[in-house]
Order: C-alpha cells, then structure tokens, then sequence
C-alpha cells in the first residue's frame, strides 16, 4: 500500500476517533443537563404549598430552558476544565467529563434531597468541588464550585421564590468560602483521616458567615442565627462525609489517582509490593532506591512527588514472573547462558507488559500502570542484540531486540526512564566512580543516550527540566551508595 494512502486512513482513523469523543461529551453535557432540569421542575410536586409559581406553568417548555441553562453552564465548565488539562495524556483527559458530571449529578441530587427536606443550609454543594478537586485539577475544582454553587441556588429560587433570597445567599457564600478552604487544605492533608479535621475545623470557622448574614437580616431571633451556623457547620461535615464514601468508588471506577490513593499505594503490606519482595527481593530493592530518587527529581521539576515515587515502586512489578532472569535476582546461576539470545530478550522486555496487565489486573490508577508500560519507551537491549550479532552474519532487526513501548508521555514516566537506567549503572560502577565529575559524565551520558533514541519526543520534558533532573541525581547517588569520593581541594588525611 502506498505511504499516501496510508497517512489518509491513518488520518481518517483520528478524524473519527476524535468525533466519536466530542460526540461522548455532547452526549454527556445533554443527559447531564436534562437530568438536572428534570430534578428541578419535580423537586416539589408534592408540597405545592411551598413551591413557586413556577411549577404551575408548562413543565415540558421549563424543563427545555432549565436543561439549556444547565448545558451552558456545564459546557462552559468542561471547555475550562479541557482547557486546563490540554496538556495532560489523553486518557486523562478522556475522563474528565464523565468525572465531573458525576460529581455535578450527585451534588445536586444530595443538594435537593437535604435543601427540602432539612434546611438550605445543609446542602453539601462542597462535594462537587471537593471531587473535581481531588480527582481532576484544584483550579478546576475551584471553578467548578463557583459555577455549580451559583446554579443551584438559582434553581433553588425559581422552585421555592425570591422570599427565600436572603438565605439563599447566605448558603451560597458560605459554601464558596468553606469550598475554596477545604481544596487549598487538601495539599496539606495526606490521610483521609486528617482531611476530616481539616473539614471539621473549616466548618466552624465558615459557621460565622450565615450568623453574621441572618444578624444583619433580623438581630431578634437568636435561635435562627444560631441554627444557621449549627446548619452550615453540618454541611461542611456532610459533604467530607459523603466525599469519603464517595471518592474511592469514583477512584475504582474511573482509576484515577489520588494523594489519598497514592498514599496508600505506597504501603508495603500491598499485595503487588509483598509479592515482588518474596520472588524478586533485588528488584524490590532496585524500586524502593528508584522511588527515593523519582521523588527527588521530580520536586526538581515541579511535578508530583508521590506520583514519582509510587510509580518507581511499581514499575517493575511484571518481574515477579520471570525473576531469575534478571541480574539483581540472581544468584550465581544466570539462565541466559542456556538459551539464545531471542529467547534471552523476549524474557526481559515481557516485563512492561507483564507488568502493565497486573497493575490493570489490581485496578491500579491508569497513570502508575501506564508509567510501568512506558519506563523503557523503545530502548534496544544492546548486550542480546550485540550478542545474537556475533552468532550471526546476517542483519538483524533492530526492533526484535527492543521493548513495545510507547515512549514516556508523561514528566513522570520520563523521570521513572531516567531513574532507573541511571540506578542501575551507578550501583554496578559506583566503586569506579572516584569524583564528582565521574558521577555527573555517567548521568549526562545516560540521560543524553535516551535523547538521542528520541524517547523523549512523545512527553513535554524540557532541556532545562532534563538539567536539573540531572543536577539532582549528581547530588543524591553518591551518598545513596556512600561513595567514596575524592576532592581535589582537599589532603589525603581529609579523603579518609
């Protein structure tokens, strides 16, 4: 088939990929939308006493407004959000719309449920933003509570009418502010268990807001006051409590990570990690060294740190199944003396793959098993490839000898590449290594080889992000191995 004819289907190929997802999203904006009218116009048929004027009109004509108010709202928020994640993998990015009309949906359905029935007060409009927060993007969730918070109070109006507007406001501002405070604290709450204090902390401070709105309203009904704090102070916990409950469904279903998730990853009593400690106790320890310097070097740069450091934990997982065949496994016996150099590869390079299908298998977050996939890219493995070169004449295919890829795509599976080639050298020449400009010439070499097999093409790593990736290895190796190293500016007795 001729190349022209093969980049017009590749390029038909994409066209319909990328129609068949934007007419997902429309699908999803549509019923999302739909749905939410429809809990509005309905929200209090049975207490006609209570509702609107509103209600009594063409419900068919106030369900098509209230579903294109919804729609533009949600698709002014989704088109922020693809925004905010354009650089982010596509299957990331896939995600995003269904993780926000999930939340969106599950808020105004908790939100309609406690507003009629308890007080408006109470509606836990937080879990959306808290949601979208943790598992999409803070700016995000941030956005996300301002457009959503305002919408249902509107909808709130139009049901119950404009009497209800001064508490209506008053709702609305506390649960932007106890919002915003509870996604910037998120940062600094690694445990589920410390988050709650934060939330149970956050509830009272944002309790004063309503007090203060219903003082200035009416300074004589102290039991009014003091129930609107009591109420706003409970939506706050009823949100962290539904988020909780919420949250790891929404992590298991979708297999996003979270700090939450990734704090637990990182666990040694995982089954994943317990397995590789018993078969493949040398790549166990390779990943736990690999993981201390992923996290360092991706402070360096600016990206997430335990993402860098659960991933080195795992990425090696696919080892577990043909342990002996890798070097820090063995123990005097190498079994790739006894077969070819073919059998030799196909044995090494399984691992990636063996390992992306069990971290699928465990429902391990996508980002983590994709990282374990990509933390060879297409690298050769030159010692078989040169090997099975010396037993034959003829040219051999470059690609028969090299892992499936794909290339990193990702800051993260870029640092795990680095990382891990870079470990596994400076522990097998750290005796040789005799200077600091030893270190920093095998580093470069390392990395630069990488660069020039153009497996960094495919992820937005920069040339200064590679430099101080490879300034933070120069600095942390030697004193991992406790390298003795040698200075010029100082004497022999200072050298020992």
């Amino acid at each position: 088939m001729p190349k022209t004819q093969k980049r017009i289907i590749l390029k038909q190929g994409i066209d319909a990929a990328k129609i068949k997802t934007w007419a997902i999203r429309v699908a999803i904006v549509i019923v999302s939308s739909i749905i939410m009218a429809v809990m509005v116009r309905f929200a209090t048929l049975s207490d006609e006493d209570v509702a609107n004027s509103f209600l009594r009109g063409d419900p068919f004509l106030q369900i098509v407004i209230l579903s294109l108010i919804n729609a533009a709202i949600l698709s002014t928020l989704l088109t922020y959000t693809l925004y905010v994640k354009r650089d982010s993998d596509v299957s990331v990015r896939t995600k995003t719309v269904p993780v926000i009309a999930v939340s969106v949906l599950l808020t105004f359905i908790f939100s309609m449920i406690f507003g009629s029935l308890v007080s408006l007060y109470i509606v836990p409009l937080s879990l959306c933003s808290l949601l979208v927060a943790t598992l999409v993007d803070r700016r995000v969730g941030i956005v996300t509570n301002i457009l959503i918070s305002q919408t249902f109070f509107l909808a709130y109006i139009l049901v119950y009418g404009t009497e209800n507007a001064v508490e209506s406001s008053a709702a609305l501002v506390t649960s932007m502010v106890s919002s915003i405070f509870l996604i910037m604290f998120l940062d600094k709450a690694f445990s589920r268990l410390k988050f709650t204090v934060v939330g149970f902390s956050v509830g009272l401070c944002t309790a004063i807001i309503p007090m203060l709105i219903n003082y200035l309203v009416d300074s004589i009904e102290t039991t009014t006051i003091l129930l609107s704090g009591l109420w706003s102070f409970l939506s706050v916990v009823l949100s962290i409590a539904i988020f909780m409950i919420v949250l790891p469904l929404m992590e298991y279903a979708f297999r996003l990570d979270t700090q939450f998730k990734l704090q637990e990853l990182c666990s040694l009593e995982n089954p994943l990690l317990k397995q590789l400690a018993k078969d493949a106790p040398g790549t166990f320890n390779h990943s736990m060294v690999v993981g201390n310097l992923a996290e360092l070097c991706a402070e360096a740069i600016g990206e997430n740190t335990l993402l860098a450091r659960v991933s080195a934990y795992y990425h090696d997982v696919g080892k577990v199944k043909n342990a002996e065949y890798f070097i820090e496994n063995q123990k005097g016996y190498n079994p790739h003396d006894d077969v070819i150099p073919e059998v030799s590869v196909a044995m090494i390079v399984s691992h990636v793959t063996e390992g992306y299908r069990m971290l699928k298998q465990a429902r391990i977050p996508d980002e983590i098993a994709d990282c374990a996939l990509q933390h060879h890219g297409t690298t050769p493995v030159n010692y078989f490839l040169y090997k099975a070169q010396n037993l034959t004449e003829d040219n051999l295919d470059r690609k028969e000898f090299s892992y499936p890829g794909p290339k990193p795509r990702t800051k993260v599976a870029a640092i795990l590449m680095i990382t891990d080639t870079v470990e596994a050298a400076s522990r097998a020449l750290a005796e040789k290594m005799n200077s600091p400009k030893d270190f920093r010439q095998l580093v470069h070499s390392m990395i630069k080889q990488k660069a020039d097999l153009g497996q960094f093409t495919e992820c937005p790593i920069t040339y200064k992000d590679l430099n101080d990736i490879e300034d933070t290895l120069v600095k942390a190796i030697p004193s991992m191995y406790h390298a003795r190293i040698q200075y010029n500016n100082v004497n022999d007795k200072e050298k020992n």
